[in-house]
């Protein structure tokens, strides 16, 4: 089918885009882009999830510095903060005379689902011409929260920076999809290690001492999650 392929050839040629030309996103292509999140699969059709639109570009400077100074999410025409929402079913809930408390298997799935729009948001938008970037939220999230006005069991957890390519990488190596994605078992973890080395291309071991290493990312990231996480009611 023409459509099937036209969406093969899209995720094929897919990298990720950080610079951009500066121009605006109709409201037409973003609502598009929009809708594409919204038709994404999810469990119990429950959409726990709630994609905060940010244009505005004195919000889109403050993002950029809350994740780390990405200038790219400065620059960007628009970023989509895909948002665990509690909050709403909790009071849907409510409102139907339930009584409703997330825990975390509720976190986890909608952590799953805010993964999936996200991904459903960039193919729609590469499609129209459009690149973009997916951004962690996870390192310091408490200062989204308190910038977009999240309310109780309501966490940002991944965001997606889009805009007219001003540039055009190349797509980067992958892990070799015979170790990515065995079949009817798992198998050996030796030759997957192998992958996960080769698609580094000689930076393996720079990354995992910046990420595993004493007081690496993962264990400030970890530490704000954590607190984020309570404060919002998760844990």
């Amino acid at each position: 089918m023409k459509g099937s392929k036209c969406c093969i050839a899209t995720i094929e040629s897919h990298a990720s885009v950080r610079r951009y030309t500066g121009e605006a996103i109709p409201e037409d292509d973003l609502e598009a882009v929009l809708r594409a999140a919204q038709r994404a699969p999810t469990g119990w059709n429950m959409q726990p999830v709630t994609v905060v639109a940010v244009t505005d570009r004195g919000l889109l400077a403050q993002l950029a510095d809350i994740v780390g100074g990405q200038e790219h999410v400065a620059q960007a025409a628009a970023f989509l903060v895909f948002t665990v929402d509690y909050a709403k079913i909790v009071a849907a809930a409510e409102r139907e005379g339930v009584r409703a408390k997330p825990g975390l298997a509720n976190l986890y799935e909608a952590l799953i689902d805010a993964g999936i729009m996200a991904g459903w948001a960039m193919l729609a938008a590469e499609s129209l011409g459009y690149g973009g970037v997916l951004v962690a939220l996870y390192e310091n999230p408490c200062p989204i929260v308190e910038l977009l006005g999240l309310p109780r069991y309501a966490v940002p957890a991944v965001g997606l920076a889009l805009g007219k390519p001003a540039e055009k990488p190349r797509p980067r190596p992958r892990q070799r999809l015979e170790a990515l994605a065995p079949r009817n078992h798992y198998g050996g973890v030796d030759d997957k290690a192998e992958a996960v080395i080769e698609a580094y291309n000689g930076k393996a071991r720079k990354l995992f001492a910046y990420i595993f290493g004493p007081e690496g990312y993962y264990d400030t990231a970890s530490e704000r999650l954590r607190f984020c996480l309570e404060k919002q009611g998760f844990l």
